[in-house]
């Protein structure tokens, strides 16, 4: 009777062997699958990343660009052939524009312009991304220091707190400095009505800069 029993019993430990070998094969290919998942999210998300950081170095558009049209065309036609006349009706009819004569004579670049080359400086300057930049009008840039210690101290429960030391401010002074780019193009690309010549300036300009910041610090 136990001769009789032994192959089933046989046949029962190999099928519980035949069943841990698919379960075991389940699982790595399982674990395999999850592995090409995780790599091509991995993938996506650097992609994603890579694009929110070309997409934050682009000027942001707006209705207010179509206001500008008339402007960049009357500097494009300037930066051609140094035609001001463009400009200067440009001037006098939009008055709430950035495109007024300065005292010297010179000309502000349009808004999309000036947030191209910012964006360009971002991305490439070194000292940028980590340091603080305002914008200000003036000629130097004045900020408060605080040189003094704040105290601190424990207390119990209903006590009265003692009263610190005042706080010693210092006005610091930093004189600005003007960077200045003459980019040169030949006769033949102004003279290409498809040629982009001021997203050309604006990209070398930009470039130049950021070179000239990462240099200076």
């Amino acid at each position: 009777m136990a001769d009789r029993d032994a192959p089933v019993g046989a046949d029962k430990a190999s099928v519980v062997l035949d069943t841990k070998a698919e379960v075991a094969n389940f699982v790595r290919d399982l674990k395999s699958f999850q592995e090409r998942i995780e790599v091509k999210m991995k993938t996506q998300d650097d992609r994603i990343s890579m694009l929110d950081r070309k997409g934050a170095e682009r000027p942001a558009l707006s209705r207010a660009a179509d206001d500008q049209t008339p402007h960049r065309k009357a500097l494009d036609a300037y930066l051609r052939s140094g035609d001001e006349a463009g400009l200067r009706a440009v001037s006098v009819e939009r008055k709430g524009l950035t495109t007024a004569v300065a005292a010297e004579g010179g000309y502000l670049v349009d808004q999309l312009t000036a947030a191209r080359i910012e964006g360009v400086k971002r991305g490439a300057g070194a000292v940028r991304a980590v340091a603080n930049v305002v914008q200000i009008e003036a000629g130097v840039f004045e900020v408060l220091v605080d040189r003094g210690d704040l105290e601190t101290g424990w207390i119990t429960e209903g006590a009265a707190p003692t009263e610190t030391a005042p706080s010693l401010f210092d006005k610091v002074s930093i004189p600005l400095h003007e960077l200045s780019a003459l980019p040169r193009a030949s006769q033949r690309l102004l003279d290409d009505s498809a040629f982009d010549i001021e997203g050309w300036l604006a990209d070398r300009i930009a470039e130049k800069f950021a070179r000239a910041e990462n240099a200076a610090f």
